[in-house]
């Protein structure tokens, strides 16, 4: 006996919910991240350094993840046939871990760096002024600076 077909409102739910599991939350997980994106964007940097600008990166509420996942799964659905989509919804490791490696390409997209950055540009005007998103601007400003310098960022 098969199992009834996965519904097109079951696949969406079923891709931002995946997405979202597989973002890590782990503190201690995030710092070491950021600490080698910066070793590697910035390899002149000590290693106290890195793990003092990477305390400074604001954390990002929940609510722009689960944006970007339905932005995801939305575009998804725009591009991929149903019933190719639902076979990579079967909750399979493979499948998941597909559909996690494709969100990643995604958010890599010309598309989604402008999206990241009117939505943190928002975040920052909605927070006001003061404490950490300051301290924040003040760290992208300085990572852009210096990435831009290597010729590894935007010019802007």
């Amino acid at each position: 006996m098969s199992a009834a077909p996965l519904s097109p409102e079951a696949a969406r739910a079923h891709v931002i919910a995946t997405v979202l599991r597989h973002l890590s939350r782990d503190t201690e997980r995030r710092s070491e991240a950021l600490e080698e994106f910066m070793a590697v964007t910035m390899p002149d940097m000590d290693e106290r350094g890195a793990r003092a600008l990477s305390a400074m990166v604001p954390h990002l509420p929940e609510s722009l993840y689960g944006k970007w996942a339905a932005m995801f799964a939305d575009r998804l659905q725009e591009t991929v046939p149903h019933e190719h989509l639902a076979a990579m919804c079967d909750g399979g490791a493979d499948n998941d871990a597909t559909l996690a490696l494709v969100y990643v390409m995604f958010m890599e997209s010309e598309k989604m760096e402008r999206q990241v950055a009117e939505d943190l540009h928002a975040l920052g005007l909605s927070q006001g002024e003061g404490g950490q998103e300051d301290a924040g601007a003040l760290l992208g400003a300085y990572l852009r600076a210096r990435l831009t310098a290597r010729g590894r960022g935007p010019a802007n």
